[in-house]
Parts: C-alpha cells; sequence; structure tokens
C-alpha cells in the first residue's frame, strides 16, 4: 500500500532579488558602461566599439538575470529538474554567447598584452583545456550525490552556478573571438570543439531523456508543476538539453565549417591570379 499522499501541483514561485546576484549584475553593467565611456573617450566608438556591442552585452545581463532571478529559480530549487536545465543552458551557452558578442575585440587583446596574464590566458583558452573543463563541468555537477548536494547547500549552489557560467565563456571566447591574439584557434579546431562537446551533452541528454527512473529522489519526492510526474519532468529536462542546448552547438559548428569554406576559397582565389584582360 502507498501511504505516501499524492504529488499535488505546484504553482506559487517567487523571485529571487539576492542581494549577491543583483549587485553582481549591475556591478558588471557599472563596468561596461565605465569602459564605454573611456572608449568614447579614446576615439573608439564607432570604430572598435559598435553600437551592436551593448545591446549584446545587455542582453547577457538580461539571460543572467532571467537564470537566477526570475522564478525559473525558484521552480528549479524546489520542483523541476527541466527547469534546472533551462538555467544551466541559459547560464553555460546563452549568457556567455551574448556577453562576448557584445565585447569588443580589442578590450579582451588588451588583457594579453600582459606578460604574466597572457600566459594564464593563453594555457586556459587552450582548446582542450576549454573543451575538457567546460564538459568535465557539465558532467561532473550532474552526478547524483554532486547535484543533490548543491540542491541543499545554497553556497556549493553558487559555486555550480559560477562554474557553468565562467567555463562557459572560458570555451565560447575563441570560438567568437580571435584568442590567443598571436595564434587563434583554426576554423578545425573550433569545428572540433564544438562537435565533440556536442557530442558530450547529447550523451548526458539521453541519459535523462531514456531513463525509466528517477535520478535524483529530490525530484522523486516533489510536487507535480505542469502536470508532469517527476519522470516526465526528468525526460523533459534531457530533451531540453538535446534540441536547444545541442542545437546551438549544432549551429555554431556549421557555422565554422561555412567560415572555413569561405576562407579556403579566398586562400585559392588568391593563389590563381586572375586572367588578363583583353584589349
Amino acid at each position: 500500500m502507498n501511504l505516501l499522499p499524492p504529488l499535488q501541483p505546484a504553482t506559487d514561485f517567487a523571485w529571487n532579488f539576492a542581494p549577491s546576484i543583483i549587485v553582481m549584475l549591475l556591478s558588471q553593467a557599472a563596468l561596461y558602461g565605465y569602459l564605454l565611456y573611456i572608449a568614447r573617450q579614446d576615439g573608439r566608438w564607432g570604430v572598435d566599439v559598435k553600437r551592436r556591442h551593448p545591446v549584446w552585452f545587455a542582453l547577457g545581463l538580461f539571460t543572467i538575470f532571467i537564470a537566477l532571478v526570475s522564478p525559473i529559480d525558484d521552480l528549479s530549487n524546489r520542483v523541476s529538474f527541466a527547469a534546472h536545465m533551462v538555467q544551466h543552458i541559459l547560464l553555460a551557452i546563452a549568457a556567455p554567447i551574448l556577453l562576448l558578442l557584445g565585447t569588443p575585440g580589442y578590450w579582451i587583446a588588451y588583457l594579453f598584452r600582459r606578460p604574466v596574464l597572457k600566459t594564464v590566458l593563453k594555457i586556459i583558452v587552450h582548446p582542450l583545456i576549454v573543451l575538457f573543463t567546460f564538459n568535465g563541468v557539465l558532467w561532473v555537477w550532474h552526478l547524483p550525490a554532486l547535484y543533490q548536494a548543491a540542491l541543499a547547500d545554497v553556497n556549493l549552489h553558487i559555486i555550480e552556478h559560477m562554474t557553468f557560467l565562467v567555463t562557459g565563456v572560458l570555451l565560447w571566447a575563441p570560438v567568437l573571438h580571435a584568442l590567443p591574439p598571436d595564434k587563434p584557434m583554426g576554423y578545425l579546431v573550433k569545428m572540433a570543439v564544438l562537435f565533440f562537446s556536442m557530442v558530450s551533452s547529447s550523451i548526458l541528454a539521453a541519459i535523462f531523456t531514456f531513463a525509466q527512473s528517477v535520478a535524483y529522489p529530490f525530484y522523486g519526492t516533489a510536487m507535480q508543476v505542469f502536470g508532469l510526474t517527476p519522470l516526465d519532468d526528468q525526460q523533459l529536462a534531457g530533451a531540453i538539453m538535446w534540441v536547444p542546448g545541442g542545437g546551438v552547438f549544432l549551429f555554431a559548428t556549421l557555422f565554422a565549417f561555412a567560415a572555413w569554406l569561405n576562407n579556403e576559397e579566398k586562400k585559392g582565389q588568391a593563389n590563381y591570379p586572375p586572367p588578363p584582360q583583353a584589349a
């Protein structure tokens, strides 16, 4: 006989205006605004800094706001693994891409002019380093013991979110910018990093999608949300990681492939000068 009470629907979810998150977002916005001011003073506005840059960066900060402040956070912390997956995709993929699109290339290149910092940065943006750190963080945080521990410990949960965001930035930085400046990641290497990241996340997504039992006991005893059972919710989480998450990697891989083909075509044209004009 089942003595447990039936799972009830959960509908009331709160916004999370934690001071640490708000201060972090405002400080990043203030720093960016200051750097834009310096760029204007140096005559860089309209040359190295385009109008699109602050728009992309603002969207990146807004994405972090949605992930950590909106009811998605409360929903993921209380009842829904699928909501948690949305949160992770926003932090590890969407926000890093938007923030980097909003960062002028010469700002990043400036960091590589400092000898010690240059050495460190060249190591952490190495293709193998970004590949293994990003995917290692993805897999390690989804181990049941560590995942459950992060749900129970707010400080560990903060570390989890920060590692997703930081490793996401490190993965996408050499893909979206010419890094390191003296030897940028080539198109084929970008394709390999993106493709293997897509495969890695797809394998993890498949585990959740096709599992016949709930991976995390915390969600197994949670209230129902949107009429989904805990197993339905887990399978939805896998589908979210697989389709939107994997789709970004697939699109980026195809984009890098197209850029590589275009580059090869230009090199081919340079090797064969145009025929002489008829008299």
